[in-house]
């Protein structure tokens, strides 16, 4: 289960001067802190409440970071010595928050300042938050702050598992794995789509038609072929089972143009996957990307990590119809079953591919996604460099036959752009585009930010 762990650390000046109500009054702020940023949905991680001098606060730091937080929080309850921060936060080895105590007669504008000059005089990045314990925008900008950080940091130790080599040409979906560690943490191992194959052929009978009868009942309706379908159970389950085993935190998998012909898609996997759950229950989301695009994992990575109670999706930028200013999003079949607005919504229609050979056919959960506000984003390098597109708009609803005039079988996302549409089409960089529900712009800024990328509004 992905958990958002945060630690936090309280300090004041190491002076045995201060008078003991001021030392209790921070300490007590400490606690406070802790509870309501455990309310507001965060694992908070503590080594006392209270922290002062370099050797206290490095050792606090230092034990934190064992115990894996992805941020780290130093309130600065009073003036403070700047070094014993600065100290903690290399230490840590995270995004850093310093959270200035707001309450009248504390200085903890003073300290938190220069706390934050210290911070940068030693090269380490921090974010200033500030304001009254009691204020709801304090604790918002702290959200969003915390949010991005632990999105970012979470991809730190995890491995993408990539089956099948680069996909018809695309340039836009290989990375330098090397660079890759590097900048994300993520590690990137390879394995041949043939053991997926294997594995599927060696799936229990029975487990397939428990999943088919769920299926049955869970969705409105099964149009593509029972073969199709059998093996399209047989893949996921397979993959579930693979990833498990190999103990892979993503996936990549080539698919086109071979797939079809020796066995079906990924289709009814990728869906799956990024959906809350199967026929076992509620799961974690699963992030699956299509056509070995390991720039759309990562990217959809850390969508996940950011916004965990959305859908992620992976899709093409199908078609812009300039009649009623809608951008057009759908993909072979790789978008969770989520993005509709019920189950019973969902056809799980014949494969939509027809140009490709196809040994038993395939199934795609036809259906349009729900109407929302939403953010797409995008990772891809320019001359190198790495930049992410991000880009709010609107998912709005479109009945069902408006299918026709693209893709019929296929799952569609239609969307609205807030933005000048030709400056967004200035910016796009691939054929793949991603996105969850919700407004997080801001979020998305900041984990550039955390991770060097540069940021692209479109």
């Amino acid at each position: 289960m992905y958990k958002k762990t945060i630690g936090l650390i309280s300090t004041m000046a190491p002076d045995d001067t201060w008078a003991a109500e001021v030392v209790m009054r921070v300490s007590e702020r400490h606690n406070f802190l802790k509870n309501k940023l455990g309310q507001m949905g965060y694992e908070v991680l503590d080594e006392g409440t209270l922290h002062r001098s370099v050797s206290e606060m490095t050792d606090a730091a230092r034990k934190l970071r064992g115990r894996g937080i992805r941020a780290l929080v130093i309130f600065v309850g009073t003036w403070t010595y700047a070094n014993a921060s600065a100290y903690a936060a290399m230490e840590a080895d995270t995004p850093v928050i310093v959270w200035g105590d707001a309450t009248p007669g504390s200085v903890g504008l003073v300290g938190s300042a220069i706390v934050m000059g210290g911070m940068a005089e030693m090269g380490v990045r921090a974010n200033l938050v500030y304001g009254p314990l009691d204020d709801a925008s304090t604790y918002a900008r702290a959200k969003m702050l915390l949010d991005a950080a632990c999105a970012a940091m979470s991809l730190r130790g995890t491995t993408l598992g990539v089956g099948g080599g680069r996909c018809m040409g695309m340039l836009t979906a290989v990375c330098d794995p090397i660079e890759v560690k590097r900048k994300f943490g993520v590690e990137i191992e390879a394995f041949e789509q043939m053991v997926l194959i294997e594995r599927a052929e060696e799936v229990d009978s029975e487990r397939v038609e428990h999943f088919k009868i769920w299926m049955e009942h869970t969705f409105g309706k099964i149009v593509a072929k029972p073969e199709a379908i059998e093996r399209q159970i047989r893949l996921y389950l397979a993959i579930k089972d693979f990833a498990a085993e190999k103990r892979y935190d993503l996936l990549a998998l080539k698919c086109l143009p071979e797939m079809p012909a020796c066995y079906t898609s990924y289709c009814l996997a990728h869906a799956i996957l990024g959906d809350a759950c199967d026929d076992l229950g509620a799961k974690d989301r699963f992030v699956l990307a299509c056509e070995t695009d390991l720039n759309a994992a990562l990217t959809m990575q850390l969508l996940k990590n950011l916004v965990p109670e959305s859908p992620v999706l992976f899709a093409d930028l199908t078609e812009y119809n300039f009649d009623l200013d809608l951008l057009t999003l759908c993909n072979c079949g790789s978008q969770p079953t989520d993005f509709a607005v019920d189950k019973k919504d969902v056809i799980w229609e014949r494969e939509g591919v027809p140009e490709h050979t196809w040994k038993y056919g395939g199934a795609c959960p036809q259906h349009v996604a729900k109407q929302g506000n939403v953010t797409m984003a995008r990772l891809g390098r320019a001359g190198g460099a790495y930049e992410m597109l991000i880009v709010p708009a609107v998912a709005v609803e479109q009945p069902r036959e408006k299918l026709r005039e693209t893709v019929w079988e296929r799952p569609h996302v239609f969307i609205k752009l807030l933005g000048d549409r030709n400056d967004f089409f200035s910016k796009i960089r691939s054929n793949h585009i991603h996105m969850v529900y919700g407004n997080y712009v801001d979020e998305l800024k900041e984990i550039c930010d955390i991770l060097g990328i540069v940021p692209v509004m479109g």
